[in-house]
Formats: C-alpha cells, structure tokens, sequence
C-alpha cells in the first residue's frame, strides 16, 4: 500500500494490525513515518508516546518524540531526543534518525544556532548508506555561502589536545572516544568531572563546547567559549578568535550588537506632518508599495514613510559626491487613526548614538511632540556599519558605484571604530585603544569584522585599518605550501599569501572561496591564476580553469564597471581559446539589467539564441532565467502577446431580460455541441 502511495488506506490497515496486536512496535514505526509524511503532527505525537511507553529506549520511538517536539517549535527537547536517539542507535543509525536530524538542522540555523546546526547537517551527509542527504547538504550550502554568516560560524571548533605529561590524558581520551561515537551525554559527564580536577585546561573545556555543541545548548556554548578565551596557554590570536566566536555562537549574544531605540508620539491627524515631511529635504519619502512591508503582526500599514537623513537630499542637477550624498540615520512612519488607538507618528531603526541629531530633525518637521521611548532593540553592528544611502535622483545612478565605494572606505572604518559595543564596556574601538586591560575584547572585535565578508569585500584595507586605530599588531600572512592548504581552516584563509601555490591549488582555493563566501582570497587566488603559466598544469586543463578565475572576479568586482571589464577579458579569452562562453553570456544577463542596459540585454539573449541553440541545457537556463524575470511564460511563450480580438458588445446590453426595452432579444438556443459565441450573451447550462 505504501509502495503504491495509498497511505490513508495504509494507516487504516496498521490501525487494525494494532487493535488485534498492542506491542507491535514495527507497526508503530511505520505508522510514525506516515504521519509525518502526512502532516498529521498531534497523531505523531500520540503515536511516538504509545510507541516510547511500549520500548522507552527504542532509537524510532525517541525519532518521532523528537520529530513531534520540532513541529510544535520546542528546538531544545528535540535535540536532546535526537541525541538519545543516537545514542541508542549504536554503530548502526537508522534513515529515519537521519532524515529528523536535518529537519532538525534547517530548523536550528533558521534560528541563528549555527554551531548545532552544522554539527547535524554534517552528521547525515558523512553517515555511510545514507542516501537522502539532500536538506542537509542544502543547509551546510546555505550556511557556508551566505556572506552575512560570519567565516567563524563555518566551522565547529576542534578538541583540543591535552598535554602529554598531564596524568588525566586516558581520562580525556575516554570521553573523546565517547563523544566520536554519538555518546555525548555520556562524553559530557566525563569531560565535567574531569573539569572538577583539572580546572580551566583549554582540552577540558573544548570537550564541554562541542557536548554543548551536540546539545544545542547556545548559552553554554557561548559561556565555554569566553572561557577559553580566558586560557593563557592558548596563542592571543586563539583566545580572540573564540571570544569573537562567543558573539556568534547564541544567538542572544549581544557583545557586537548596536542598541536602538522606537520612539513613538500620539497625534491628532498625520496629514500636517506628512506635508512638513515632504518638503523637509532632510526627510525622503519611501515609495507607497514599499509601505505594506513595514506591516507588524496585528498591525496596519502605515499611512507613509520617510527615512531620515543625515544631509540634504540632492536636486537632479547636484553632482554625487562622497561629501554630499546622504546617508539614513532611520526611518519614521505616519499611521492613520484607528478604531482602538489615535494616530501616532513612530521612529524606528534609531541607534543610541543618533538619537539627539534624529529628535532635533524631528522638531523641526513635528514641533512640541510628546515622544515616548517604546521598545529598545538591538542592530548587528555590521548592518549598522554599512551606509544606508537616500535622498538620490534618476540622474544620480550613472557613475553611484565609484563614489558608493569611496563612501564605503570612508564610512566603515569610521563608523566601526566609533560605535559603543558592550564587548567593550559601553565604549567605542577607538576610545578602548589605549586601555590594556581591553586589549583582547579590542582583538575579538577586529577577529569578528575580519570575518564578515559583506564588509571586507567591499574594502581590503578594512582590517589593516581597525588595526591600526585599535592599537593592536598587523596580522601575520600565512605562507602556504600546496600540501598544507587544506589544512587552513576557512577563517584563516583570508590570510594566505597564495603567489607560491601551483594553478591546481589555486582553482581549489578559488572553489572553496566561492563555497564559503571568502571573497578576499578568492580574488587574490584568481589573480595569481590569470597570471600562471601554461607549464605548471597540463594546457588544455590550465586554459579553461583561467575562465573560472574570470568569473569568480565578475561576480565579486566591488563595482558594475569593474564587473562589465572583467567579463569583456573573460569573453575575449574564450573567443581567442576557442572556449564555450555560455556561462559568460547567462552571468552577463544579470549584470546588464543591474545596470538598466536593456538594449545589451537583449543582444545578449539574441547572442545566446544564435551560438547556444543547439545546446539544450543553455537554452534550459536562458528560458528559467527569462521566466523569472516576468519575460516570458514557464511554458516559453513571450508574456503579453497579442491575443484574439475581444467580442464586440452588443449594441444595448448583455444580457436580456424579459421586460429590457432596449436589448436585443434572445437568439435561440444553440444546439446541443454547437457554437454558442454567436447566440444569446446569456449563459444557460450546456451552453459552455
């Protein structure tokens, strides 16, 4: 029955099986699974109870209590049923373990526990006969290739090996063993007890972090590794690294948080400070259907929006300078009365530091308001690192990608520095730099910025910067041999010096560099590789891979100009190497209609057409892309084609009616199977 998709008559079957047979377990695993397959989550959990009071120990029965807990949002007892699970399982874990523990993956890194995530991802996609590891695989790519996931959240920390004279070592060595098997419930009572008599050992607790890791237990992770920070025999840079991973590993960590504030006034009507909004070049207004994404849960749309600037807006004749243009400081929003509650005027998305220049903008446009301070809240400070820039016109988007990056290079290191974190106690970068006391938070802040590749990418100079102003030494560069790379781990890689690595060590940092979103390295690799010789790998190899450096240079240029020159010399290689340029062409879709060239975006379809015709996968990937783009049909056919032209209307109404003195009278009913479009415009049945 199952085989043949007839689940519903299945569970009936299984229901009878269980009426004449109570202990039959196999029937209860089976009909576990069918319930999830189903979406029957309040029947899963009745039958994972009956099942786990059958055989409490049963790795399926703690499976499905632990499938039950995910449904309902309970991410901490579905961890801890997974992990029994596990370690009942033994040497041999069963599909359905496996197929739960990435649920439960997708469901952690959705909310912001990466660690734990990865660990349960990696756990399917290693685990030998397992062939459905599709979501895992899935959420390890979302995780590594999103570059708003800092670099240090894409590994899990390694054990750390204790001492070799250390008379505890057959101790740890056991727990270890515990912890590689699955055991980690077990592995953790060890590594506490060895902890009572070997205190603060950087092994000892590493041991506890991943146990925390496996568990899911953010809090404590995050306490484990302010500890090892705190472990003098470890390097400085060590200790910095795991005290900036303590800022990621919770998702409630708020060392490198930027506080911000609501500020909300009660009005009589919103219409006089919407017009004093609009002609206050301080304030720009956001476009009418940007309005409904501001919607909160319960809440209206507002009636408007205007983000609030730190400069005046630009007139269209105004040249874009790093100087003039204007950045948001945060956004205030109009709501109109309401049934329950008067029409109220609400900022949002104000940092602390902002709060007197944003209140003075404000009695200017809305004078002697009664503000209150609603809600406080918390921005990452990379998001409030990176400038928010309004207050453009049309004509200003031309030459916006140079001077947005001079602005970028200006503002960041600036902002950076300057902004109050409580990783620092309250005070800025730059105010710590001369207190030795905080020399390693000063060094776990920079360690977390090195790692946020939206913002290094934008800027290479960036850490060279913050290290300078933070008062703290340069980084040391990693000379890397071809055997060694591997063995770098991902946060380290944007410290190699990759001019002494062969061109097939080089298209692999440029691959693992795509992976995991390391776009520094990524374009220091793929300019040692375009500068290679044909000698250092078999030619024919050597010449497609340069193509490969070409794209990863495209993608990651720091400007559309930069990106359209890069993809000119790729487009030329391949013509002069006889290569496919079909990848070239689809990327370049993309890169015309981000710069509004709807004219090279057209020959670049017809350039496809024309050269890729005969090959069914290119023209697959040009339909897909065109279809998304609203172009055309997903069956091909071109969106708003002419179609037959419509009826004409009959000369006096539609429809007629027994006592309508104009309308044309009924013609008689069509026969049956004939054509009615000539007939009565009067719908009867059979007529369709």
């Amino acid at each position: 029955m199952i085989d043949g998709g007839q689940l519903v008559p299945a569970l009936d079957q299984l229901g009878t099986i269980l009426d004449q047979h109570p202990d039959a377990a196999w029937a209860l695993a089976i009909r576990g699974r069918l319930f999830m397959d189903l979406r029957e989550y309040s029947s899963l959990e009745e039958n994972a109870e009956r099942f786990r009071r059958l055989q409490p120990s049963n790795p399926l029965a703690l499976t499905q209590s632990a499938a039950a807990a995910l449904f309902r949002q309970d991410l901490s007892a579905a961890t801890e049923l997974i992990l029994e699970a596990l370690t009942e399982s033994g040497q041999t874990v069963d599909s359905f373990v496996l197929d739960v523990a990435s649920l439960l993956a997708y469901a952690l890194a959705g909310n912001g526990i990466l660690l734990t995530s990865r660990v349960y991802a990696t756990l399917a996609m290693v685990s030998t006969g397992y062939e459905d590891s599709r979501m895992a695989a899935s959420v390890l790519q979302q995780i590594n290739g999103d570059p708003g996931v800092n670099q240090l959240a894409k590994a899990v920390p390694e054990l750390i090996s204790p001492p070799e004279n250390a008379d505890w070592v057959e101790r740890y060595d056991e727990a270890a063993l515990l912890l590689s098997n699955n055991k980690v419930v077990l592995a953790q009572t060890k590594f506490e007890s060895l902890q009572r008599s070997a205190p603060l050992q950087p092994a000892v607790l590493s041991g506890l972090l991943n146990c925390a890791i496996w568990r899911g237990d953010h809090a404590a992770q995050a306490d484990l590794l302010v500890k090892l920070s705190q472990c003098e025999d470890l390097s400085d840079d060590t200790r910095a690294r795991y005290l900036a991973l303590a800022q990621i590993a919770s998702p409630d960590a708020d060392g490198l948080m930027v506080q911000h504030l609501e500020l909300t006034a009660d009005v009589e009507a919103i219409d006089e400070y919407q017009m004093s909004m609009i002609a206050n070049s301080r304030f720009e207004e956001l476009p009418a259907e940007a309005l409904e994404q501001f919607k909160r849960e319960g809440d209206v749309a507002p009636r408007a929006a205007f983000q609030i600037l730190d400069k005046n807006s630009l007139n269209a004749d105004d040249e874009v300078t790093t100087d003039n243009i204007p950045v948001g400081m945060a956004a205030v929003f109009l709501f109109g009365k309401e049934t329950d509650r008067s029409a109220r005027l609400q900022v949002v998305g104000l940092p602390i530091h902002n709060q007197s220049k944003v209140e003075e903008l404000l009695g200017e446009v809305a004078p002697n308001l009664n503000w209150s301070t609603g809600e406080e809240g918390q921005i990452p400070l990379a998001v409030t690192a990176t400038p928010q820039i309004g207050g453009l016109r049309a004509e200003h988007y031309e030459n916006l990608d140079s001077v947005v990056h001079q602005l970028v290079q200006q503002r960041v290191p600036e902002t950076l520095a300057n902004t109050p974190v409580g990783l620092l106690g309250g005070v800025s970068l730059k105010d710590a730099a001369g207190d030795d006391s905080k020399k390693l938070e000063r060094a776990a802040m920079v360690r977390f910025i090195e790692g946020e590749d939206n913002l290094i990418a934008r800027d290479e100079t960036l850490i060279d910067r913050l290290l300078e102003i933070a008062n703290l030494p340069k980084r040391e560069t990693i000379a890397v041999s071809n055997e060694e790379l591997e063995e770098i781990p991902g946060y380290d890689l944007d410290r190699i010096d990759p001019s002494n690595l062969d061109a097939e060590n080089l298209i692999y940092l440029i691959q693992r560099a795509q992976q995991i979103s390391a776009t520094t390295i990524g374009r220091k690799a793929a300019n040692a590789l375009l500068q290679q010789d044909t000698e250092s790998v078999g030619e024919g190899r050597f010449i497609g891979s340069k193509l490969i450096a070409y794209s990863f240079l495209m993608q990651r240029a720091t400007s559309s100009d930069d990106a359209v020159a890069y993809l000119d010399q790729a487009k030329a290689y391949a013509a002069e190497n006889k290569l496919s340029d079909a990848s070239l062409l689809l990327a370049e879709l993309g890169l015309r209609l981000r710069r509004q060239e709807i004219e090279q975006f057209q020959n670049t379809v017809q350039t496809i057409v024309s050269k890729h015709s005969d090959n069914p996968e290119v023209m697959g990937r040009l339909q897909q892309i065109l279809a998304q783009l609203g172009l055309i049909n997903p069956d091909g056919s071109p969106r708003n084609q002419p179609g037959p032209a419509p009826a004409a209307a009959p000369s006096a109404g539609g429809i007629w009616t027994p006592d309508g003195e104009s309308a044309a009278a009924p013609a008689a009913p069509p026969a049956a199977g004939g054509d009615a479009s000539g007939g009565s415009k009067l719908w009867v049945p059979g007529m369709d």
